[in-house]
Order: structure tokens, then C-alpha cells, then sequence
């Protein structure tokens, strides 16, 4: 977690994770999380009325469900959480639908909430991608695991890869190699200088639904049953069916979820220096 400067003369607390989109309450949300705090979040309450604009004591009242925030306070607060801006809609929404005096507008709010919560579970909402290819290079591209290959490889070197450097990383003929980098040259994938290939754009993404995307999951599979005998020590494989509440598969795939927005700023920020794979499946066993 980052510490980060508040507006005045202290700091934010670090703020542990909670995924609150699991939450249809803001007190209990608000309680949980202050909960988590060192020494159980002792001041806290006093901080977060200070960077709202109220007094301790209201704040307190707005605690126990005596009081309500305004949307201007609810927005700050979100500021102060270090809420993402799709978090932020969600828990302003929530003060909303906590505030709203009729069952017909507490109804039509509850429903933008749980528009909010499906699209939170949408990876694509969650993680930057900067290339949209067309269809017709979406079918080549995910033809194979070696287009990915081929393009993250020539990502190791700043100032790009030869034709002969990737024949001796990639068992594949010659004439194959070409034709994948003449397609990820023509697709902006991958960028040709003086003979030698640099990545072009940094990320691809395939939403869910996408007719491309079984075909995807497949390729690295595959690739990763191959490797999976030739695994090394720090390599990791793992697979483990198991028993598990309703409740707490919502919670793990959400935590998952996160992770894996982390993991995906990680890796944009690190150096290239090997070609890698994650594959991950999480799902309900079904006849």
C-alpha cells in the first residue's frame, strides 16, 4: 500500500483492501474498514470528519445510523478512502439509496448499484489496454500462442530483436516466424527499424463474450501443459478443486479481481527481460 499526503497537516492512513462492492451498507463498510486500522482505527473517525468539513461528533452520529452524509461529504470521504473512480460512484450511490425517502427511488437505486456491481466484476472496467484490434486480426492474432510470444520477446531488448535472435528463441520454421512478423508489424503490435523489431503497442485485451477469447484461454493452456514437464524451482504450477460457500467464492473471485489489477500495473511498469505466462482459472465444477 502507498502512503499518501492529505489535504492539511497529516497523513492518510495506509488503507487496507476491502472490495466495496461486497457492501449494500455504508456504515457497516465504513465500520469494517476502520476496524482493520492499527489499534482498530482509534482517531480515525475524528480524521475523516476533519477532511470532510464536520465536527467528530457528527460524524459519529453519522456512524450509528443517526445522521446521513451529504453527496459532497460522501465524494470527500471516497477522496479521503482513496477510492478508484468506479468505487467512488458505488459508495456515493450507496449514500444516496441511504438517504432516499421513498421505496420507488430507494428501488431505481438499488438497481444503478447492482449495474455498478456487474460491471465491477468486468475486468475489462477495471484494467487499461491501450490496442482494440479489428476482428479479422483478433482471429489471426489468437490463432496461436506464438504471435504473443513472438511480439513479447521482442520486447526484451530496448532497442529491439533480429529475425536470427528470435529463430534461436523459437523452435518454428523460418518462413512461419516471418508471416507472424509480417502480421504483428502490419497490426501496430510490433514496430520494424533497421532490421530489427520493437514493441509497438503495450497491451491487447479480449472482453468477455469475445468469440476470440475461449481459443485465447486455450493456447497458453496448452503451452503450459507442455511446459508443466519441464517445470523449474521457481516456476509455479497449481491446481486445487475444492468445497467452498457461496458467499466466499463471490469474495475470493473479487479479491482476485484486484489482484489481478495490480498484477497487470506491475508487469506494464517492468522491465522486459524474459517472456513469461499466467494462466488462472477460478470456476464453479458443473456436470
Amino acid at each position: 500500500m502507498i502512503t499518501s499526503v492529505m489535504t492539511g497537516f497529516f497523513y492518510r492512513p495506509m488503507m487496507f483492501y476491502m472490495n466495496i462492492f461486497m457492501y449494500d451498507d455504508i456504515r457497516v463498510y465504513l465500520q469494517e474498514k476502520i476496524a482493520k486500522l492499527p489499534n482498530r482505527g482509534r482517531g480515525e473517525v475524528g480524521k475523516i470528519a476533519k477532511h470532510i468539513g464536520v465536527h467528530s461528533t457528527y460524524m459519529s452520529l453519522v456512524m450509528n445510523g443517526s445522521r446521513h452524509l451529504s453527496q459532497e461529504q460522501a465524494f470527500d470521504l471516497a477522496d479521503y478512502l482513496q477510492l478508484t473512480e468506479m468505487e467512488t460512484d458505488y459508495f456515493c450511490l450507496l449514500v444516496q439509496w441511504d438517504r432516499a425517502g421513498t421505496q420507488n427511488l430507494k428501488k431505481h437505486l438499488k438497481q444503478k448499484l447492482s449495474k455498478l456491481r456487474e460491471d465491477s466484476l468486468n475486468l475489462s472496467k477495471r484494467l487499461k489496454h491501450d490496442k482494440k484490434l479489428s476482428d479479422q486480426e483478433k482471429a489471426v492474432f489468437y490463432s496461436s500462442w506464438i504471435y504473443s510470444a513472438v511480439r513479447l520477446f521482442a520486447s526484451t531488448n530496448d532497442k529491439g530483436v533480429s529475425l536470427e535472435a528470435l529463430q534461436e528463441n523459437f523452435d518454428i520454421p523460418r518462413k512461419k516466424l516471418i508471416e507472424v512478423l509480417e502480421f504483428l508489424v502490419s497490426s501496430g503490435l510490433l514496430i520494424l527499424e533497421k532490421n530489427l523489431y520493437r514493441l509497438g503497442t503495450q497491451q491487447t485485451f479480449l472482453e468477455k463474450g469475445s468469440p476470440f477469447l475461449s481459443k485465447h484461454h486455450a493456447n497458453w493452456r496448452i503451452k503450459a501443459l507442455q511446459q508443466s514437464e519441464n517445470i523449474s524451482e521457481d516456476e509455479l504450477m497449481f491446481t486445487s478443486p475444492f468445497s467452498i460457500s457461496e458467499k466466499d467464492f463471490l469474495l475470493l473471485r473479487e479479491e482476485l479481481a484486484e489482484w489481478l489489477k495490480k498484477f497487470s500495473g506491475i508487469v506494464r511498469d517492468s522491465p522486459a527481460e524474459e517472456v513469461a505466462c499466467l494462466n488462472i482459472d477460478f470456476f464453479r465444477v458443473q456436470k
